[in-house]
């Protein structure tokens, strides 16, 4: 019995094989014409150019240059999630409309021919430009947060100066944002600075005449020490404040730098409760002695000398802070680091003439295998009737039902 299932099995291979050899110098020429004709054919296709540039990760901006003087001033228990990397602000930047459309209004040499990007494109409006511009661009950030931009056109010099207007934009558009930014900064820290100085030089001038009407009252050095630290933790408290104002501007209340702000000036704030009033704590009061255990007279002094304290480092902070805003305001250096520049390619990334002709010309010999095939069994269908006419059965459904949607569909026209 085994023998009998391998004798038909091998009986059915040797008539494939003889159908195969039969048609084979037909299978041949098909592959051959569909070749060469997609071969020569392709001579007539477009030909496309890939211009590749990369980037250099962007520095880390860790915050202002007041967080960093607060830096200091550690919170417990806060995790702040997964931040976002400038690298991944770059990407979504080149991916924006601003920087898209700016690159579709620029002016590029074609053909010979200085035109727009938007002409060269065929398009007549933004939106299309856009569109064809996100099959012909592709921005990619590697694990290393490299950056490729990889622009196809037509011509290798278009590709190239398109690829390296996308970088120039993007340069262009975020120091844009980088000075708007610090233009509003500044302003604020500016008024800010204005009425720290006035209030630092009352705070001044109410300690020397109270020094002078009760001829320089002194106080221990334990007191003192309460005093200055406590002008210097009420002066963290204002900047942190004002850092949190700042922040607010722009961003959420919900921003997880905004949150940590918030706990950092509550951490603050009980720091200076704990040296007003006592914290309970022995060994820290012998070094801090709280403010309300010193003398009617000592108070007073007190008050004066940390007021003054307070507006002094204030004063520093906000100084500091606005010099630093001002820098940033004029800074125009670029802030997008090159590693290669784009060049026109020598090579065209496409139509690949060979891979076009091996492949096509495969397919060519797949459907004459499958066509010598079927008109090998039509050949052989007289030889068995009872097929035949199943065959004919099923096709002459196919033409009823074929014959009664005809009929359906000029019904429906009526």
């Amino acid at each position: 019995m085994a023998d009998n299932q391998d004798k038909v099995i091998e009986i059915h291979l040797l008539d494939y094989l003889l159908v195969i050899t039969r048609w084979r110098w037909r299978i041949l020429r098909n592959i051959l014409v569909a070749a060469v004709g997609i071969f020569l054919l392709s001579f007539l296709m477009p030909k496309k150019y890939i211009a590749v540039t990369t980037l250099l990760p962007p520095p880390e901006q860790e915050g202002s240059a007041m967080a960093s003087l607060l830096s200091e001033v550690k919170v417990p228990g806060v995790a702040l999630p997964g931040k976002v990397t400038s690298a991944d602000i770059f990407l979504e930047m080149l991916r924006s409309r601003s920087v898209g459309e700016r690159v579709l209004q620029r002016r590029f040499l074609s053909r010979g021919d200085s035109t727009t990007l938007l002409e060269i494109l065929d398009c007549k409006t933004i939106e299309g430009g856009l569109i064809k511009m996100s099959k012909r661009a592709s921005f990619v950030l590697s694990k290393k947060m490299v950056m490729t931009i990889s622009v196809e056109m037509g011509e290798p010099q278009l590709a190239a100066a398109v690829a390296n207007a996308y970088v120039e934009e993007l340069d262009r558009v975020n120091r844009e944002k980088s000075v708007s930014r610090a233009k509003n900064s500044r302003l604020y820290i500016e008024s800010q600075l204005a009425e720290t100085q006035a209030r630092l030089g009352d705070a001044t001038r109410l300690l020397a005449e109270y020094q002078r009407g009760h001829r320089a009252v002194s106080l221990e050095e334990q007191v003192k020490a309460s005093i200055l630290q406590s002008g210097e933790v009420k002066g963290q408290i204002i900047a942190k404040e004002i850092e949190l104002n700042v922040m607010l501007q722009s961003m959420k209340p919900e921003n997880p730098l905004v949150v940590r702000a918030r706990q950092e000036l509550t951490e603050l704030r009980r720091k200076y409760d704990d040296l007003q009033i006592g914290s309970g704590d022995r060994q820290q009061e012998e070094i801090f002695m709280p403010v309300a255990r010193v003398p009617e007279v000592g108070i007073q002094m007190a008050e004066l000398m940390r007021e003054a304290k307070v507006q002094e480092t204030v004063w520093q902070l906000l100084n500091s802070q606005y010099y630093q805003t001002r820098i940033e305001e004029a800074r125009d250096t670029p802030t997008v680091q090159v590693l290669d520049a784009a060049v026109p390619p020598l090579f065209k990334s496409s139509p690949k003439r060979k891979m076009l002709a091996v492949v096509l010309g495969l397919l060519a010999g797949i459907a004459t295998i499958f066509y010598a095939f079927v008109q090998e069994y039509a050949g052989r269908l007289d030889q068995r009737p009872a097929e035949k006419a199943r065959w004919q059965e099923f096709f002459g459904a196919l033409r009823s039902d074929r014959e009664n949607i005809s009929t359906w569909l000029r019904k429906r026209r009526r």
